[in-house]
């Protein structure tokens, strides 16, 4: 009688199937998706079932969707709007963080952009008359969440959760993967703002934030396992007002670009901690930047000042040599 392998024990023998994917303009880069299941369909599911996730946030959370719920929230400026779960978890976030941050992480920063574009037209920078009366406004609370689970827009400014929502729309997409039947690891990577669930982890190149080189060889690497990683950085980004170059990165408090923190890396336990603690540190001053991350569980940081200068959190580790000056614009992600 021939000896018959039972289905369950062959499913432990095969090997792994990996799946890995690129989707261009997606949450308005490229996205990534590496999947490691038992067979090629389950991670075929996995993946349709991640892409669905990031379809159905962005549909919520996209500023720059007029029939996305948060502009029809904007635009609608009425009390007591009903609001999906969703978006109420990252109006909390964003409460959270602009009070952890002291106000360096705000939902209103965009105000303050759409003021840099402008002068950037002009070739005159906002007066401090202009930013003031703007930083002003910040100071108010922009809305009012409701028990019931409605929101009552308050801030007659633009308003931007783009600091979290992208994390919490990777975090979600690989949460829902990871749930998938036979899937052993996934990692979500959307323009270096990237989630790994299971799997041995993976090493990630962090580049030069003083070179403008995309083909430049990464100057350290660091090691994402079971966690989180993002990136800031305003080397690359910005708007050229007359002779002068300014940063993309806006502290909320003053409406000023910021100057002295071209670079920081942020690897948490969720995406969206990742998200929102490396623009905070961008914007904080960096002693400042670096006790908040060694105070929150999990977090570790390492900031770039403007001389190329190094800042780490006590417990940062590179999987490489550490050299002088690091870039945290675009993480490439290695296999797991």
């Amino acid at each position: 009688m021939p000896f018959v392998i039972p289905a369950a024990l062959l499913n432990v023998l095969r090997p792994p199937q990996r799946l890995h994917s690129t989707y261009e303009r997606l949450l308005g880069t490229e996205v990534e998706l590496q999947i490691v299941a038992a067979t090629h369909a389950q991670a075929r599911d996995a993946e349709h079932a991640a892409l669905t996730e990031i379809e159905r946030l962005t549909l919520i959370l996209n500023r720059f969707d007029p029939n996305s719920e948060l502009s029809r929230w904007q635009a609608a400026h009425a009390p007591h709007v009903p609001l999906s779960l969703d978006l109420l978890n990252v109006l909390r976030l964003a409460d959270h963080w602009n009070a952890l941050s002291g106000g360096a992480l705000h939902p209103g920063a965009d105000a303050f952009g759409e003021l840099w574009k402008q002068a950037s037209l002009s070739g005159h920078p906002p007066t401090p008359a202009t930013l003031a009366r703007q930083a002003s406004a910040l100071r108010a609370e922009p809305w009012e969440l409701h028990p019931d689970g409605s929101g009552t827009l308050i801030a007659r400014y633009p308003i931007g959760l783009n600091a979290l929502a992208k994390g919490y729309i990777v975090d979600c997409a690989a949460t829902v993967a990871s749930r998938c039947a036979g899937v052993r690891s996934v990692l979500v990577n959307a323009g270096g703002d990237l989630r790994v669930i299971g799997g041995r982890g993976l090493t990630v190149a962090v580049a030069d934030p003083f070179t403008a080189r995309d083909d430049a060889p990464p100057l350290t690497q660091v090691r994402v396992r079971g966690g989180a990683l993002a990136t800031s950085g305003s080397s690359h980004r910005g708007y050229q007002v007359g002779d002068q170059w300014y940063s993309h990165v806006i502290d909320p408090r003053s409406g000023q670009p910021v100057r002295d923190v071209p670079g920081v890396t942020v690897i948490a336990p969720e995406c969206v901690s990742a998200d929102a603690l490396a623009t905070t540190l961008s914007v904080l001053p960096f002693q400042a930047g670096l006790a908040l991350a060694e105070s929150l569980p999990g977090c570790e940081a390492l900031i770039i000042t403007a001389g190329g200068e190094q800042h780490a959190t006590s417990g940062w580790r590179c999987a490489g040599p550490r050299p002088a000056r690091l870039k945290p614009v675009l993480a490439r992600a290695g296999r797991r």
